[in-house]
């Protein structure tokens, strides 16, 4: 055999040494071990990769029932004339008013004239039956003279409360303390009680309202405290004021509505606002957002590792805030997998290297 080899070719030799060569180089890397790598069935070889982990332990935390609304007036009314007549002077839109403040004021034409006149009648009957009266309790008029004096004296009355309905309806004042939304009059028009003059809201207390789900309308409560955070980031206390007994057709949801203070009238109509109302206190943990996965089934969860072995837990979400994700369904105590979550699976068994929280 090696006569043989040594009457082969040069170049012959040469290729035989540099495949045999090649051979060994192969079969070396096959069964050449790492700390690193492991046999499977002797001829697979795969790495286990290493993972971080930090441990969280769960917190008391308050599951918070969140409803998306706006901000609503508590009051809002038009104001329209009862009689026919010229504006002679109103107030400036967007001015704030007392309750009985005069928006809007009329001519009185000759309303004032008879008033006078319906007040002087008004006097005359009274001392016209005063003196008929007492005479009668003299025996010097009959019951019948006393009863027609009354009947004149109760009818000038009603007449000068005419007049003075008629005078006061031309002074349209505000029905509540608020503010003044809209003025659709100039001075020196001619309006009727078809038109409107203005339009005044009250802006405190306000109301949010918004829609709950048939699911989580049993938990709403009457009186309930909750909070209320405006898009401008403020936060108000406010309390559940109405629970609808009648769901939406078109969404089966449940209207709500929530009051809360705005004395200085700044939180304004309209507004987009969260109802946060408290359900029950709960252990969570609050995790970064990015470190949540779907398992094969769709499930969401985060993966976490037990010893070195990686293990695939369901999670729910009760609050995002701007810190993370508060969820629950994790053990009380846990090492959660922040760095490699996304290369490996349920069961794997990896390299962990834990890290601070």
């Amino acid at each position: 055999m090696i006569k043989k080899f040594k009457d082969l070719p040069t170049n012959y030799k040469s290729a035989l040494i540099i495949f045999i060569a090649l051979i060994l180089w192969i079969a070396s890397g096959i069964f050449k071990f790492e700390n690193d790598t492991i046999v499977v069935d002797d001829a697979t070889i795969e790495k286990i990769i290493s993972v971080r982990a930090t441990d969280i332990v769960a917190k008391d935390k308050t599951y918070f029932l969140t409803i998306r609304g706006r901000t609503e007036a508590e009051n809002k009314v038009i104001l329209r004339p009862k009689t026919t007549s010229t504006i002679l002077d109103t107030i400036d839109k967007g001015q704030a008013v007392k309750k009985g403040d005069v928006v809007c004021t009329l001519d009185p034409e000759d309303r004032s004239a008879r008033l006078d006149e319906a007040i002087a009648n008004e006097k005359q009957a009274q001392l016209k039956f005063n003196a008929i009266e007492s005479l009668a309790k003299e025996g010097y008029r009959s019951d019948n003279a006393v009863a027609s004096a009354e009947a004149v004296l109760k009818g000038a009355i009603a007449r000068r409360e005419i007049a003075e309905n008629a005078l006061n309806n031309t002074k349209l004042q505000a029905p509540f303390d608020g503010f003044v939304e809209d003025i659709n009059v100039k001075v020196g028009d001619l309006i009727s009680p078809s038109q409107m003059c203005g339009s005044v809201i009250q802006l405190d207390p306000m109301i949010v309202t918004g829609e709950v789900t048939e699911k989580n309308i049993t938990q709403i409560i009457p009186k309930q405290k909750v909070s209320i955070e405006l898009l401008d980031g403020r936060s108000v206390e406010g309390q559940i004021s109405y629970i609808s007994k009648s769901s939406n057709s078109a969404t089966r949801t449940y209207k709500i509505e929530a009051t809360f203070d705005n004395k200085d009238g700044l939180i304004r109509e309209g507004v987009t606002a969260t109802i946060k109302a408290p359900l029950k206190e709960l252990k969570a943990q609050l995790i970064p957002s990015y470190l949540l996965s779907l398992n094969d089934v769709g499930d969401l969860g985060v993966k976490i590792v037990e010893g070195n072995i990686v293990r695939f837990v369901k999670i729910q979400i009760i609050e995002d805030v701007s810190e993370g994700i508060w969820v629950i369904g994790l053990p009380e105590k846990t090492k959660i997998i922040t760095v490699g979550q996304e290369y490996v699976i349920d069961g794997q068994t990896v390299n962990v290297q834990t890290v601070g929280a």
